[in-house]
């Protein structure tokens, strides 16, 4: 993905950049009270346990595949275009993620229920070419809308997407909407991941790739204020959190290392929020919170730019 590029110096852009500047500043800091008196003081309602739930049972399904909190893969699961089954009467890993894919309205081959098969084409055949339709397609967004439609979100309080930059961008306008005292229906708003406890049920997120330049919940930020539901690209990723103690919290993702993985994230000693190695530049000398590369932890893959927080409101 391109990196932002720069506001332009003609009074019109820079009406532009300061309208964006603004809306994102006010939403970030009306929105934070909220943020934090909800963590610490609401638990998390009936239809976040229910997610953490669903997620927790695909995760199993697919043969419970964990990263520990340094992010090292320590136990393997399927993968997505496996037959692997628990049971004979389980669903294989490809064809759970075709389920998935079917909460977006996307349709990907193999997802159309009313869709007949060729006569002529073998159900091998058939079979292989949703097993390859289900690697070329990422799927996380999918899955973590699949778990939100079962846990009996409507169209009102999710967007269901194949995107995570849709239901995230949403999440952020309910923010804005509320520190503005309007109304919405949306079941999450956007908070800021390293000043925000999580609970059970929210979800964690980050763009993809620390060189994206939306690092940081103030840059995504000026992204998902601006950008349509469908809009142009933003590489995200999103986890939903499924425990939470003293220590830190486990979160569930779809699509990570091509299957639903566990994985493990600390909080800062003394803090119930994120410790700040697990940001792409945590181990730097200097970074707040750290002590340089000898007093750093390498959390490896789990190393991300992590800035959002979905937080059920």
């Amino acid at each position: 993905m391109n990196s932002p590029t720069a506001i332009s110096s003609s009074p019109k852009s820079l009406a532009v950049g300061v309208f964006v500047f603004l809306l994102v500043a006010a939403g970030s800091a009306s929105a934070e009270p909220g943020c934090l008196e909800t963590a610490t003081q609401i638990p998390s309602p009936s239809r976040a346990l229910a997610m953490a739930t669903f997620a927790q049972q695909e995760h199993q399904a697919f043969g419970a595949q964990t990263m520990d909190a340094e992010g090292r893969l320590t136990y393997a699961g399927a993968w997505e275009a496996e037959n692997f089954r628990a049971t004979a009467q389980d669903l294989a890993p490809w064809q759970r993620v075709l389920g998935y894919w079917q909460a977006t309205g996307v349709r990907l081959r193999g997802t159309d229920p009313d869709a007949a098969l060729d006569s002529s084409e073998p159900q091998s055949i058939d079979n292989a070419l949703s097993r390859v339709a289900v690697i070329d397609a990422p799927w996380s967004a999918a899955f973590i809308s699949w778990i939100a439609q079962r846990a009996g979100l409507g169209n009102d309080e999710f967007v269901f997407s194949e995107a995570h930059a849709d239901y995230a961008g949403a999440a952020w306008k309910a923010g804005l909407d509320e520190a503005a005292n309007r109304p919405t229906r949306y079941a999450m708003r956007a908070c800021d991941l390293m000043r925000t406890p999580p609970r059970v049920g929210d979800l964690v997120c980050q763009a993809r790739g620390a060189g994206s330049g939306y690092d940081t919940f103030e840059r995504i930020g000026e992204v998902l204020a601006q950008r349509p539901t469908g809009g142009e690209a933003l590489p995200m990723h999103c986890d939903v959190v499924v425990g939470v103690d003293a220590a830190g919290f486990d979160t569930i993702g779809g699509n990570v290392i091509q299957s639903v993985t566990l994985r493990r994230l600390a909080f800062a000693p003394g803090t119930r929020l994120l410790d700040r190695s697990y940001l792409p530049e945590g181990c730097t000398a200097g970074a707040t919170g750290t002590t340089g590369m000898a007093g750093c932890t390498d959390r490896h893959m789990s190393r991300q730019p992590w800035s959002l927080l979905l937080q059920w409101r």
